[in-house]
């Protein structure tokens, strides 16, 4: 019998001609015809050990490849030539090179027309040009139904191409839902999330407790149950027993839960992403589940404070059987015990985004369900890549985490096979075995290699070589180095089809590839260009990049890449580098307009840092750290040099990108804003100069943004913030949520710039009902002298309760609210207050006195009588005229301050609505000027042996005895009051028309 041959243990293999031909745009024909064929059947029972030089796996393969020399050898030619296109090259050329020798390809759009199959693309050209012209086509049909058959023929050939095309992209792991393109990724997150919120529920009711407390506490209960059953009386035994096995199903239920709990942390970590249990572990994993378990303590704490809040607040809404406190009052402990807790929970949020930060791999932080969002694909990358991705046995020491790289268009195939075309889509295990095939012995990958938890298991791997009598010298040198590499890049087939925890995608290998020839030949630093900003002086600041301490969310699943932190060793980077106290104080110029034309001011808004993340993958990730720039300028954030596919042309050009997923690129961050000088201490912490405003995606704006500091949008209950940052030239701007800290220094930007610009028309608000939030806010805060942003963190219902306590208590109440309050903050708060909010407020305090009760400082509950709440309504209205025209304000403010009470008696009704006839609006000022002055005239009679009427009563008489409260009025009306009198028949005519019609603007 013949042996079969042993082509590794002859060494006549290197006498071999081998022909080494050039670099070519597409695949050689060269090596000769092997002499000696593998496939050879004998009659003896193999014994003889199997010896090869070593082991080759492919990515995305189903196979391991023992080869001999001559495979080796030609694996390492095409390796060398694959090397030798990086080689004296610097990063801009490295891409076209890749690109000429046709192992990196473009761009497509992500929709249904990038999958149509090659035969059907002309067919459905024709068809689409047909249906678009089909009036032209349909002039010869004879009759309506020839037409109409002819126009559902093509429609039906246009859905049947469609059709097929989809079912290409599913085939390739695309998910089309809603005509939107997702990654084959999705569904597994999805599934892994969905299995940690399930396991995560079953322990929310004792949240403060981690998982193993509550079993813990379960089991002590149930020894307890055993001691007190020992002891128990007959009568007693079978309750006893019902219970006891009501807490051992109770924990055996737990038990399963924690285990799914685990299960799916740790699928969800090997998708990319952290769960809080993960992230607050650090270095000492089973401080995880404490940690989270603190933060719910938290959670519940608040939960209590708010119910304890709403309980008050109910009380403080008119009644007559209750006693109420004024919101200034009631809220303040509330308010404090608030924001203590927030720091707290802040504390653990924090310390969460810093352990992931120190993580060596980069995870996407889970804090809320919420937070992972799918992302639908705007482009994708054709899959023609002969690019292969492989790890051998032999020394990998000069490799990436064993990782190397060639193209199937530099392995020479046998002269037999050259007619046979291996397509750059092919499969790696099967253009391998045709190009080759008579070098190598295919090892497919067999179930028992893996373990339970679907990692590779080196020990029962060796034992098949064993059994199989296969030796591989490359082992013998490095197994360790080779188990893993192969351990990081293969898993069972269980594993990979439930959460894919290596992306063996064409794309990712791409960008591995990328990643390591960076780091290994060329020196690329990341260049960062900003448009920069012309000054009068003809000097121009050019905003730096600089590394951030902290990150938001980070790069999801391997195969991507967070640019900043490979170029700069950083994850984040700033915008400008620093802040100085000039840019704080910085006054940048606002247009509005005054009766048509426009105007400017100068604007006091603070300093806007962004502190930004930028993460890429597959083929846009490769083009960004070769290219190693990104510019911002007039036209955007874009990388340049980025391909894109038009009509089949390859070609270079700088690709804009915006929020969300574009070309495999997606930033996003915080924006921090450093209030200027001057701010109030109770709408912002004066211990930090700079404060998270919000996080959110960039996105590009060529519109109003551009020329404005900031927009806001209320949406959904929440006040969104659009702001500006880096010169105007550059057009970059970040919008999101304000955080809820924030929003009380926001309303007074808001109301400060609105001042300024004399309450003129600024594009500042979206529409209308974000300007009616933003009033009712405003008042919020008068009232309370709080930043009552703060109860927008915690549930929406106790931010809405607050909003209608302001809009429902009585004029009495809230003239004791503002006689009472802290003048310091009344007095600058209702200064910045816009017409839309003081309108209402005046029209409040002049409305009809009613009973009302309060509870005193003292808690000594006290019944306000109707002509006492006319005490205080008169004096609180004394007050208001005095914040809004004393001397000061007038000698200063004298334009924006007449103008502001012009619009606020313009609308000095319960809906801060204002007529849209100017001789209405007239009418209003002189009616509602005078109805003021009447107000003041009314006569009260009140019990003077109370304290409280004797000091209200002397406080009025200082503001009338010397006529200040009617001189500071006219200051503030009189101008207009004069300017209007004459025609105020006019006025009220057009008034009187106007209350007849249905169209008046809801006033009436």
């Amino acid at each position: 019998m013949i042996d079969k041959i042993d082509m590794a243990s002859d060494d006549s293999s290197a006498n071999y001609p081998v022909v080494i031909l050039p670099a070519a745009d597409k695949q050689p024909i060269g090596a000769e015809q092997n002499l000696f064929p593998k496939h050879i059947m004998t009659c003896e029972k193999e014994s003889k050990v199997k010896k090869y030089k070593d082991i080759a796996y492919f990515i995305e393969g189903d196979a391991f490849y023992l080869m001999d020399e001559t495979a080796v050898q030609y694996l390492e030619d095409a390796e060398s030539k694959f090397k030798a296109r990086f080689k004296g090259k610097d990063s801009t050329n490295v891409m076209p090179s890749l690109s000429q020798a046709g192992i990196l390809d473009g761009l497509l759009s992500a929709t249904l027309t990038s999958f149509i199959a090659d035969e059907d693309k002309l067919l459905f050209q024709e068809t689409e040009h047909w249906l678009s012209h089909q009036q032209k086509h349909l002039q010869n049909a004879s009759s309506a139904y020839e037409a109409s058959a002819l126009v559902n023929q093509k429609r039906e050939i246009h859905k049947r191409i469609l059709a097929k095309a989809q079912q290409n992209a599913k085939d390739q792991g695309y998910i089309f839902d809603d005509g939107k393109l997702y990654s084959p990724k999705e569904p597994k997150i999805r599934k892994a999330i969905k299995a940690y919120q399930k396991a995560r529920e079953a322990f929310l009711k004792q949240s403060e407790l981690t998982p193993q407390a509550q079993i813990d506490d379960l089991k002590k209960r149930l020894q307890a149950l055993n001691k007190v059953y020992s002891n128990a009386q007959y009568q007693v035994g079978d309750a006893v027993e019902y219970y006891k096995a009501h807490l051992i199903k109770q924990t055996a239920n737990a038990e399963k839960h924690k285990e799914a709990l685990e299960k799916s942390i740790e699928d969800l970590s090997v998708c990319g992403i952290a769960t809080p249990e993960l992230a607050l572990a650090g270095q000492d994993k089973s401080k995880g589940h404490e940690y989270y378990a603190l933060y719910f303590d938290y959670l519940k704490r608040a939960k209590k404070q708010e119910e304890v809040l709403n309980e008050k607040l109910k009380a403080l809404l008119k009644s007559t059987n209750n006693f109420a406190l004024p919101p200034n009052q009631i809220l303040k402990e509330e308010y404090k015990q608030l924001k203590a807790l927030e720091k707290e929970a802040l504390k653990i949020h924090l310390q969460a985004i810093t352990n992931i930060l120190n993580m060596s791999s980069s995870l996407f932080l889970l804090w809320d369900i919420e937070d992972y969002r799918p992302k639908p694909l705007k482009y994708i990358v054709k899959g023609d890549f002969p690019l292969r991705e492989y790890i051998l046995g032999g020394s990998n020491s000069n490799q990436k985490d064993g990782l190397r790289y060639c193209s199937l268009i530099d392995i020479p195939q046998p002269e037999a096979k050259g007619n046979k075309l291996i397509s750059a889509e092919e499969k790696s295990d099967y253009a391998i075995i045709e190009m080759l095939g008579d070098y190598l012995q295919e090892l497919p990958i067999e179930d028992g290699w893996f373990g339970d938890d679907g990692v590779f298991d080196s020990k029962a791997f060796y034992k098949t070589l064993s059994d199989k009598h296969i030796e591989v010298e490359s082992l013998k040198e490095n197994s360790k180095v080779w188990e893993q590499a192969i351990s990081e890049v293969l898993f069972s087939r269980d594993l990979k089809a439930r959460l894919s925890p290596f992306d063996d995608s064409k794309q990712a290998q791409a960008l591995r590839m990328t990643v390591a020839s960076t780091q290994s030949g060329l020196s690329n630093p990341l260049d960062i260009v900003v448009g920069n900003e012309s000054h009068d002086s003809g000097s121009t600041n050019k905003m730096e990049m600089l590394p951030l301490e902290a990150k938001t969310e980070l790069i999801l699943a391997k195969g991507e890449v967070n640019i900043f932190k490979m170029l700069t060793g950083k994850p984040l980077i700033k915008i400008p580098e620093a802040i100085t106290k000039q840019d704080r104080d910085l006054v940048i110029p606002v247009k509005y307009e005054h009766n048509g034309v426009q105007k400017l001011t100068k604007f006091q808004c603070g300093a806007i840092q962004a502190q930004f993340y930028c993460k890429a993958w597959g083929f846009a990730g490769a083009n960004l750290i070769l290219g190693g720039k990104v510019e911002l300028n007039a036209g955007g954030l874009s990388i340049p040099k980025l391909y894109e596919v038009n009509d089949d042309e390859v070609s270079f050009k700088g690709v804009k990108f915006e929020m969300g997923l574009k070309a495999g690129v997606e930033i996003g961050g915080f924006i921090f804003w450093y209030p200027p000088s001057g701010y109030p201490e109770y709408l912002i912490d004066k211990d930090s100069s700079a404060h998270s405003l919000m996080k959110g995606v960039f996105k590009i704006e060529k519109s109003k943004m551009v020329e404005l500091p900031f927009r806001f949008r209320f949406v959904d209950k929440k006040l969104l913030i659009g702001v500006r940052f880096g010169p105007p030239s550059v057009g970059l701007a970040f919008e999101g949520a304000i955080n809820p800290t924030m929003i009380g220094a926001w309303i007074w930007q808001f109301q400060r710039l609105l001042r300024q610009a004399h309450y003129r028309r600024i594009d500042i608000v979206a529409d209308d009902e974000t300007f009616k939030q933003l009033s009712l806010l405003s008042k919020g805060i008068l009232y309370s002298q709080l930043n009552i942003g703060l109860f927008l963190a915690k549930q929406k219902d106790t931010y809405d309760n607050i909003l209608d306590i302001f809009e429902q208590s009585s004029a009495g109440l809230v003239a004791y609210t503002l006689i009472n309050g802290d003048e310091t903050i009344l007095s600058e708060w209702m200064r910045l207050m816009i017409p839309e909010a003081l309108g209402p407020l005046l029209f409040t305090l002049v409305s009809s006195p009613k009973k009302f009760n309060i509870v005193d400082s003292n808690n000594n509950r006290i019944k306000i009588e109707i002509d006492e709440a006319l005490l205080m309504q008169q004096l609180a209205l004394c007050k208001v005229i005095h914040w809004l025209g004393n001397d000061h304000i007038m000698s200063v403010e004298k334009k924006a301050a007449t103008r502001q009470m012009q619009k606020a008696l313009e609308r000095m009704n319960p809906y801060s609505k204002a007529s849209q006839s100017e001789d209405v609006k007239k009418n209003d000022f002189l009616v509602n000027r005078r109805t003021i002055l009447k107000f003041m005239e009314k006569d009260f009679n009140v019990d003077m042996d109370k304290p409280y009427n004797i000091d209200h009563s002397m406080k009025l008489y200082k503001y009338s005895n010397n006529g200040m409260f009617y001189t500071e009025f006219d200051a503030l009306t009189v101008k207009l009051f004069d300017a209007y009198y004459t025609d105020r028949d006019v006025y009220a005519n057009a008034a009187f028309d106007e209350g007849l019609s249905h169209v008046n603007n809801g006033r009436h």
